[in-house]
């Protein structure tokens, strides 16, 4: 028995008028959901790149205190092995010395008078050495300090941070999160190339408003007025209409109306 044909289903207009309607009522709902959540995170204000700036500069303390360290440590072996060298140095000048005193001639005392020359000048030169390694770690052991008391500072003052920034978010976090999951929920009910229009919009804006009503016949958004036309197509919902000075969705007092917190 031959199957029957599928008949196709033509939408009529009212059922495109009603999904229109529908796409701004998300929309606009999506909207109020996130200029909510908007006023949370500015009731945070600049609490968390507070932290974030705190918690870097932490970390960059604790960098330069490890470096400096670093630094010191190497001196400390430089001036070891200077002093190395030294004793090397003025164990050749005795040993020197005391082949002078066996020399047989004068050019065999010269030659060892030069070597003594050389070596003391080499002990000169590695106590100078000693003398700048010894200053620059004074020099790192005042940064050290002044990092370590800065870094403290610095601590505290995070901790402080943390823990307001703790108690305001524990306070809003599950209004938020509800705000969230509804923000979600209202985008799976607008197609792809729409969401991309309305956060397109929303982030261009400076206060946030992607979606406006109208008021007293002018853009809530810019506060252009609009053509009487265009109120009209507003009001039929047959198409999404934009404000065309500043590009914000426009949605009439009905959508408004049919909003529900």
């Amino acid at each position: 028995m031959a199957e029957k044909a599928t008949k196709k289903v033509v939408p009529t207009e009212e059922q495109v008028e009603v999904s229109i309607e529908k796409k701004l009522e998300a929309l606009y709902t999506l909207q109020q959901v996130d200029s909510k959540i908007d006023k949370i995170r500015a009731y945070r204000g600049e609490l968390p790149l507070e932290v974030q700036d705190l918690e870097d500069e932490v970390a960059g303390l604790e960098t330069r205190i490890n470096n400096f360290q670093e630094e010191t440590k190497k001196h400390l072996t430089d001036v070891a092995n200077y002093k190395i060298k030294i004793k090397e140095a003025e164990a050749l000048i005795k040993k020197y010395e005391d082949q002078q005193n066996n020399v047989r001639n004068n050019r065999e005392y010269d030659s060892l008078s030069k070597e003594i020359e050389y070596q003391q000048l080499d002990i000169q030169v590695s106590e100078k050495r000693i003398r700048e390694a010894n200053a620059r770690s004074e020099e790192i052991a005042a940064k050290i300090a002044a990092a370590q008391q800065r870094l403290e500072e610095r601590k505290n003052d995070l901790d402080v941070k943390k823990e307001e920034l703790k108690s305001i978010v524990e306070e809003t976090q599950k209004e938020e999160e509800a705000l969230q999951k509804r923000s979600a929920d209202c985008e799976n009910l607008i197609e792809d190339r729409l969401l991309v229009a309305y956060k397109r919009i929303r982030k261009n804006a400076r206060n946030g408003l992607a979606v406006v009503g109208i008021n007293r016949d002018a853009c809530g958004g810019c506060f252009n007025k609009i053509p009487p036309q265009h109120q009209l197509d507003i009001c039929t919902h047959k198409k999404i209409i934009v404000c065309e000075y500043c590009g914000r969705i426009l949605v009439d007092k009905a959508i408004i109306d049919n909003y529900k917190e």
